[in-house]
């Protein structure tokens, strides 16, 4: 028995193409299942357009936990299939969570050199090579941080992810025995709670992507606005 997750586009400019795309989804893992049936084997086939379609693809904030959830799953799952013509950029980021959680991509009809051009523009994971050095001593109050790829969930192992703002809390002390770092996502704006052994050190601006950079200026700018 194979749990098989459906990657396909979603996102369109109308409603009539959404609903074209979660009917190609639905046939695509139809597809799986008759497969299955062809050699003996039972393929079940999930698709996050049809298991979260009670949260809308066009507020923000639902698309964001419908991705989530989405991730969430396919980490039970034992492969993931690629339908349609195209890649869009929900389906690059759940072949790049797949790669990361080493779940096997295969392709439906699609050429597997474009997916693998996909995998092979996977970024590598932030370490501390990309904090200053020793700075996992310092005090961490305002801080920009590397978080410890470990400390994500399997779906969530991405650079994206792993910088962290710290904020407050015990923790940012090294000189105190709590151990709890309240911060906000960089790249998302999300507030959690973290360990401060979470944590490979405090993040060097200079050796960070060119996204996080841009980022990091953004915020800084909005924090300066704030205070005038």
């Amino acid at each position: 028995m194979r749990l098989v997750y459906i990657c396909s586009p979603y996102r369109a400019d109308t409603p009539e193409e959404m609903e074209r795309n979660k009917q190609a989804a639905i046939d695509a893992c139809e597809h799986a299942y008759s497969l299955g049936r062809l050699t003996g084997e039972t393929i079940i086939p999930v698709t996050p357009l049809v298991n979260f379609i009670y949260l809308d693809e066009n507020e923000p904030e639902e698309r964001k936990q419908a991705l989530k959830l989405g991730l969430g799953l396919l980490s039970k799952c034992d492969e993931l299939w690629v339908a349609g013509d195209r890649i869009s950029e929900g389906m690059r980021g759940e072949i790049r969570a797949a790669v990361r959680m080493n779940i096997p991509v295969m392709s439906m009809g699609l050429e597997q050199e474009t997916i693998q051009n996909v995998i092979s523009d996977l970024p590598p994971l932030l370490t501390e090579k990309n904090c200053f050095k020793n700075s996992a001593n310092r005090n961490y109050a305002g801080e920009l941080l590397v978080l410890k790829s470990s400390a994500l969930a399997p779906w969530a192992k991405e650079p994206e992810n792993q910088l962290w703002i710290a904020k407050h809390g015990f923790g940012v002390n090294p000189n105190l025995s709590g151990r709890a770092v309240y911060a906000k996502c960089l790249y998302d704006g999300e507030d959690a709670r973290w360990n401060r052994n979470d944590f490979h050190g405090v993040a060097n601006p200079e050796k960070l992507p060119d996204w996080a950079k841009e980022k990091l200026m953004l915020y800084e700018n909005e924090s300066e606005e704030l205070e005038q």
